[in-house]
């Protein structure tokens, strides 16, 4: 058996290993990993953009030292601080996680599932968005032409339904805090 190297098959391998990472975290860890994405997201995109504006823009000496390369370093910082920004807020982060456990196996297991799913989608759509060259936050502009987009289906829809990828995971936020009843501590 013969198996050719492809990018839908290194973003499906790289999706199953994502999935079980976080499915071997836990709930409470990979729902702080979750929130830890979504703010390195957040931390990446705005840092980058001050930069840009206020740093290279500005700078006639900086952006002749950068040259039409102004893409790739950005880029570069971009993922650099999104990938820094998870380590350090899941590390370092001054949250904690603790969701009630459900009674039953079966929604705990399947609450898992989604959590390490949309986990694994929402990291991977993000780190294809910053390797095109685009923000995030701001969109996609020229999404049609990175390599991977052209060649890989997978890569296709992670990029074009971005927005539904970052918007599952905080509506399966929503969608479970209804399935636990809540306990006051007094």
């Amino acid at each position: 058996m013969e198996l050719q190297l492809t990018w839908n098959l290194a973003l499906i391998s790289a999706f199953v290993v994502l999935f079980t990472y976080h499915f071997l975290l836990g709930q409470n860890a990979t729902i702080k990993l979750i929130l830890s994405i979504y703010i390195a997201i957040l931390t990446a995109d705005g840092v980058a953009r001050i930069l840009k504006e206020f740093v290279f823009d500005i700078s006639p000496g900086v952006q002749q030292l950068v040259g039409r390369y102004d893409d790739e370093i950005f880029t570069t910082i971009r993922l650099i601080l999104f990938l820094l920004g998870i380590i350090f807020f899941v590390v370092k982060g001054a949250f904690h996680i603790a969701v009630d456990r459900h009674d039953h196996w079966l929604a705990r297991l399947t609450i898992q599932m989604l959590f390490s799913t949309f986990s694994a989608l929402l990291f991977l759509s993000t780190v294809l968005i910053y390797l095109s060259g685009n923000s995030f936050v701001e969109g996609m502009v020229f999404a049609s032409d990175i390599t991977i987009y052209s060649e890989s289906i997978v890569a296709r829809i992670l990029i074009d339904y971005y927005q539904f990828w970052f918007s599952l995971p905080a509506i399966l936020f929503l969608v479970t805090s209804f399935l636990f009843d809540e306990e006051y501590v007094v």
